[in-house]
């Protein structure tokens, strides 16, 4: 008979579920048949998979593995390491496609499937398209470990570096994917002392959980930071492809924040250069671009459609408010938290200054964190139309590009539907903290109650 997946794990960017529950195995066997199928189709033979720590990661990878060999292709088994660590391994091994069997930064019994094809997100109507798939004949690939990958990738990030003077640096790894590679990096750069955290991979992520744009999550790393008088530290999320910073006074930056620093620097080496920022991003942040002469794009929230919006735009650096960092004009133009790292420390150690005083010439954000109101799949896209239609009747300007962006004179609301969480994601802010309350006020009067 069969296999017919849940629809809830068709999702945007990926396949995602809860194993067990509504991600089994024979969602991987599913996958790998209708992937590999349209992969060989089209001429692919070469496929990249990756996996992360989690516990029910090995199972899902054999019965993936096995279906795309099937499919007649020859799989590149690169082990256990980060997303950008795939896609690295994508470019560097002239892969038609990659797999990465992670959870991201999802509770620890989640996991799913991200997916390349030719380099690029394959997401959307593609997935769903899978749906519609035929299966090829059972054609018989192959299947080699390579175990180079991860070396390589160390040596990558490492271009980017020129050491100028010594730093003191915190890595929180919380127990996912990325901990191998930031205790490599740190071997790598024997000139700075480094404060390791949490670098062993542990499928029950026993300190915290590894997502750093859960400020709770930061907590071990800003008492490193502040104990051994660090001048900056890093986390990264399950998967390694998003960062949080905080810096030398246990600050932590917010994703908008950390894009503007980092327009700014790459601004240096591309003048003039396109750059992405999301939706849910501070007016301060496009203002910085311009200010650094720059290009400044509002684009969607989400890996996928940034990475399409950066090839469309020939943008040379994107950011989200989430922390994930996408780099071309020096790298691959995909989101990698630990090259954001090292092209950081790189910056820094340029400066006549600290990091922190950098940090403290930022402009004031009088501002909501990202707030997320728990809200069932269907009826996230109602919820957006009604309120679209609210305001087309109160004669207000918003913005499209991702939910609804209100625009006003005072400062800015957001309300998008979540991809990744069964959630509306909300996010306000005033040129003032009474204009903030105002703005409060106004959503609260669209039904919207954040406070």
């Amino acid at each position: 008979m069969t296999h017919t997946p849940n629809p809830v794990i068709l999702r945007e960017y990926d396949i995602r579920g809860t194993y067990g529950e509504n991600l089994c195995d024979a969602d991987a066997t599913w996958l790998g048949e209708r992937f590999g199928s349209l992969l060989y189709e089209n001429g692919g033979r070469k496929v990249v998979v990756c996996r992360d720590g989690r516990k029910s990661s090995p199972a899902l990878h054999q019965f993936l593995c096995q279906a795309l060999i099937n499919c007649g292709l020859q799989v590149i088994d690169i082990g256990v390491g980060p997303t950008p660590m795939s896609y690295f391994a994508g470019y560097e091994l002239i892969a038609d496609a990659t797999l990465m069997i992670t959870g991201s930064h999802n509770p620890k019994d989640d996991n799913g499937i991200k997916i390349t094809i030719g380099n690029s997100p394959f997401f959307g109507s593609q997935i769903q398209g899978l749906l519609n798939q035929a299966v090829v004949e059972n054609l018989g690939g192959g299947h080699e470990h390579v175990d180079i990958i991860f070396k390589k990738y160390i040596k990558r990030l490492m271009q980017r570096h020129t050491f100028k003077k010594s730093l003191k640096i915190a890595w929180d790894a919380g127990n996912g994917a990325a901990g191998p590679v930031a205790k490599a990096l740190s071997s790598a750069l024997p000139d700075h002392e480094h404060i390791l955290l949490f670098t062993v991979i542990d499928c029950d992520f026993p300190n915290h959980h590894p997502d750093p744009s859960v400020p709770q999550n930061m907590t071990h790393l800003i008492e490193a930071v502040k104990k051994h008088n660090c001048d900056i530290g890093f986390a990264f999320d399950g998967d390694g492809d998003r960062v949080g910073v905080v810096d030398a006074s246990g600050r932590i930056l917010a994703g908008d924040e950390l894009v503007a620093i980092l327009s700014g620097a790459i601004l240096l080496e591309s003048p003039g250069g396109t750059i992405i920022a999301d939706v849910k991003c501070s007016n301060n942040t496009f203002n910085a671009i311009t200010a650094a002469g720059g290009k400044p794009i509002m684009g969607r929230t989400g890996h996928s459609w940034i990475k399409r919006a950066m090839a469309e735009h020939h943008a040379v650096f994107a950011g989200e408010m989430s922390g994930h960092m996408f780099f071309k004009h020096s790298y691959y133009g995909f989101d990698d938290g630990l090259y954001a790292a090292i092209f950081l420390i790189d910056y820094i150690q340029k400066l006549e200054g600290n990091f922190s005083t950098l940090v403290t010439q930022l402009p004031k954000i009088y501002s909501t964190p990202e707030i997320r109101m728990p809200c069932g799949e269907e009826e996230k896209t109602t919820i957006i139309d009604d309120l679209k239609q609210k305001l087309d009747g109160a004669g207000k300007t918003f913005n499209t590009t991702d939910g609804v962006r209100v625009e006003e004179p005072y400062g800015w609301w957001l309300v998008r539907a979540s991809n990744t969480q069964s959630a509306l994601i909300m996010r306000a802010e005033g040129n003032t903290e009474k204009d903030l309350e105002f703005i409060l006020s106004e959503m609260y009067n669209f039904g919207l109650n954040i406070s």
